[in-house]
């Protein structure tokens, strides 16, 4: 056998173009002239998952970040355009009647005694009805509809803003002459403070909270307003949980029966008690904001009762009692609900509160 017939031919490749940091850094992240099959596919399905953490990332960055610090701007503007429009002059203007009961046209019109420095506001929207603040957390116009909806994603211009404002429900008549029985205000829980989320801290930081904030403001275009808190409380809004507490019925009261029933349930659940004395045919402010702390779509309620003709406005912090956690046999202290009990395996420890904070209390 010949000496060539033993030799081999052996093909060399041709040597790959030595790479700098950053080609090296992208022919590991994407497909790249020399790969085999199963790298192309896996680098494929790689580059597919951070696209989709890249785009989830942007959505909540503008739901949670952006969208808000555009409401972070509003509270600002509010709270400068009240300052700047601050006076206590009354003044005599005609304005259209929103009196739903009334057997007159909607378009009616009367003559009315307003507080000048809202004017301004129901000038740039004739939905106004008042201002609800809690300083220095709380400072806002408050709006009315025709139902509970528009203004959930609406601002106070009434352009589309999934943040919404404050509004009250529209079941209650607010005018010159006439409140509702309980008067219900609905605002968002913002991530950066905005609308209600400040009522958020009576839960996060409990009585301590409480003792510096137990008053809120809620005046109206016709008149100023002050209300003292008696009740904190979170409830549940859906049936699969147990009871559901529907505290946003109740706008009026059918009888003394029906507001002894109503106020004694609000403190059942309380967190706190205040002492504040109730009784039929007092005025109520209720603030109404979801809550996401412990089950789905929760509420977190702050009640408060209108200060009476020639009442004090004083109240003594150290006499407010915590009603939260639980008592010496492991029940919870205030009123929950079936799933809450399900969760810490415990019951309602019953009602403890004093009988003497609503008048002449039958229950």
């Amino acid at each position: 056998m010949s000496e060539n017939n033993n030799k081999k031919t052996v093909r060399l490749r041709p040597k790959r173009k030595k790479m700098n940091a950053f080609e090296s850094f992208i022919s590991d992240i994407i497909p790249w002239k020399g790969d085999s099959t199963g790298e192309v596919v896996r680098k494929i399905v790689f580059l597919v998952g951070i696209i989709g953490l890249v785009t989830a990332g942007i959505i909540m960055l503008n739901f949670y970040v952006f969208r808000d610090n555009r409401n972070s701007e509003d509270a600002q503007y509010w709270a400068d355009q009240k300052e700047q429009n601050a006076t206590d002059d009354v003044i005599t203007v005609i304005l259209k009647d929103k009196d739903k009961n009334s057997s007159e046209s909607a378009e009616s019109e009367k003559e009315v005694e307003v507080l000048a420095e809202y004017m301004t506001y129901y000038e740039q929207n004739e939905d106004f009805v008042g201002w609800i603040s809690m300083y220095p957390y709380i400072d806002y116009p408050v709006v009315q509809a025709q139902d509970n909806e528009y203004y959930l994603k609406h601002n106070f211009n009434k352009g589309y803003n999934e943040n919404g404002t404050i509004f009250a429900d529209y079941q209650g008549v607010i005018n010159a002459n006439e409140m509702p029985h309980n008067t219900l205000l609905y605002g968002h829980n913002l991530i950066t403070n905005n609308f209600f989320q400040p009522l958020s801290n009576y839960r996060k930081q409990g009585i301590e909270f409480l003792k510096n904030n137990y008053m809120l403001n809620f005046d109206t275009l016709y008149e100023r307003n002050q209300y003292k808190i008696f009740s904190v409380f979170l409830t549940n809004t859906k049936t699969e949980h147990g009871e559901v507490f529907d505290y946003w019925s109740k706008v009026y009261f059918e009888s003394k029966t029906d507001f002894d029933n109503f106020v004694a349930e609000c403190l059942d659940r309380s967190y706190f008690y205040t002492g504040v004395d109730l009784q039929y045919g007092d005025e109520l402010l209720t603030l109404s904001t979801c809550d996401f702390s412990m089950f789905s779509d929760m509420r977190l309620v702050v009640i408060a009762r209108k200060v009476r003709e020639n009442e004090t406005l004083s109240m003594d912090p150290s006499t407010f009692i915590d009603n939260t956690g639980f008592d010496e046999n492991g029940n919870v202290k205030r009123k929950m609900f079936d799933a809450y009990y399900t969760t810490y395996g415990c019951e309602w420890a019953g009602r403890k509160w004093d009988p003497s904070y609503i008048k002449d209390f039958a229950g």
